[in-house]
């Protein structure tokens, strides 16, 4: 029964790590109950397990425990594996350390503390709770969203670990019955252990915070290039427009003499031209949102230098309680994806449809347009096959994340070689 009841323990300490660092599927009450039954079906399986040989028992708890996981949580399967890899990691470095250190106090075998001493139990459990916390508070301040490679690698680097720190726990019983003395080097080598560990985990974390240092500083130069587009746009709309005003005198001097002189032909493309002028320079969209008419007025002007065909609607917009930079960068980056996606088919195949309303408090916005690309998926958003893949593909990762940040949903589809972009956001949520 006190086995039952530290299996449980480890299992608990397991679930709660991955319950800090990834992303449950259920909420409430639910989420509660599935996690409380994982953690009894995990500890059960554990301890009703027939098989001896202490690597195929970890394998088999790794495969049985990524499976429960796998289906409470979101994120990457890797990520899934490697938080398994290292809770087993875990509990084998504070059994090693607890028992050896016990072992080295009480001047008695390791074998003798494992099948009589509760002080080893709890010891082991004091030390993996500390681990387990201490990694906890590590892994809450990285973004787990990197390049997959990593994550390979660090499953790699876990897997020697554990066959290493397997292998040294095997044999520690067998150096001890030959020179007692083995038993501080044991204690050193384990204590050697945890520290590689912790310093990989450190390193790890450094390139996570490098990588997402890189996404951010990419996410601003890309907001910032928005900004400038739009700003250059708006400045030439209106040193055209002045330009035609200015002129108009001349322009109409112009004409009135094409048309006295009977130059029917030439007074028409005269006219079109200064019409073509004026429809470059007047703005489509009046929502009452300054910020969204500037963004959508710029979006369809690059729509038409592409000929691309877009069919929008949009809904009178009250003022939002989100920055400017970041609705520019959802509405923008959302519609460069449908921009470029169109860039990839003929002239008569191009369209974007969008759609903008208000409806119960929340603004939503939906996009579609057609593709014939492949698309490649991770961690339930669209990624690149381009080879700097941390640069491109990371428009609807800036989608997400801006949509997060104030209580959003963004949610995507992609049927029938159709692509379609569902926004929404609360109108009354604060600024963070």
């Amino acid at each position: 029964m006190l086995e039952f009841i530290f299996t449980l323990l480890e299992s608990s300490f397991l679930y709660w790590m991955i319950n800090k660092v990834l992303i449950c599927k259920f909420t409430g009450k639910k989420k509660v109950l599935l996690l409380s039954t994982a953690i009894l079906i995990d500890s059960l399986f554990v301890y009703i397990c027939p098989i001896e040989l202490t690597i195929l028992r970890i394998l088999t708890f790794t495969i049985f425990s990524f499976i429960l996981i796998h289906v409470l949580f979101n994120n990457n399967y890797l990520i899934k594996i490697f938080f398994v890899f290292l809770n087993n990691y875990i509990f084998l470095v504070s059994d090693m350390i607890a028992g050896n250190l016990l072992s080295w106090i009480y001047e008695i075998n390791v074998d003798y503390l494992i099948s009589k001493s509760l002080s080893l139990f709890l010891l082991s459990k004091i030390i993996a709770f500390l681990l387990v916390l201490s990694l906890i508070r590590i892994f809450k301040k990285i973004n787990l969203n990197i390049s997959i490679n990593y994550w390979i690698t660090m499953n790699f680097i876990m897997v020697i670990f554990i066959v290493l720190m397997n292998f040294f726990m095997t044999i520690s019983s067998t150096l001890q019955k030959k020179n007692s003395h083995y038993t501080v080097q044991i204690v050193r080598i384990s204590l050697l252990f945890l520290i590689m560990s912790v310093i990989v985990i450190y390193l790890f974390g450094e390139i996570c915070f490098f990588y997402q240092k890189e996404q951010h500083r990419y996410a601003l130069k890309l907001r910032n290039k928005e900004l400038e587009q739009q700003l250059a746009f708006q400045e030439s709309s209106a040193s055209d427009l002045r330009k035609i005003r200015h002129d108009i005198k001349n322009n109409l001097a112009n004409i009135s003499y094409l048309l006295k002189e009977n130059h029917i032909e030439e007074s028409v493309k005269y006219i079109n031209a200064i019409t073509s002028t004026l429809e470059a320079t007047k703005s489509v969209i009046h929502c009452g949102n300054n910020y969204i008419d500037s963004i959508i007025n710029y979006e369809i002007l690059l729509c038409k230098r592409n000929r691309i065909n877009i069919q929008f609607e949009v809904d009178n917009i009250p003022d939002l309680n989100i920055k400017p930079t970041d609705i520019s960068s959802i509405i923008s980056n959302i519609l460069n994806n449908a921009i470029e996606a169109n860039s990839k088919l003929t002239e008569s195949e191009r369209y974007i449809g969008l759609k903008i309303f208000c409806y119960k408090n929340y603004l939503t916005m939906i996009v579609k347009n057609p593709y014939k690309h492949i698309l490649f998926e991770s961690d339930g958003i669209l990624t690149t096959n381009k080879k700097d893949s941390i640069y491109h593909g990371y428009g609807l990762k800036i989608v997400k994340s801006s949509v997060n940040q104030y209580g959003g949903t963004f949610q995507y589809s992609h049927d029938n070689d159709v692509f379609a972009a569902k926004i929404i956001l609360p109108l009354s949520q604060d600024l963070n």
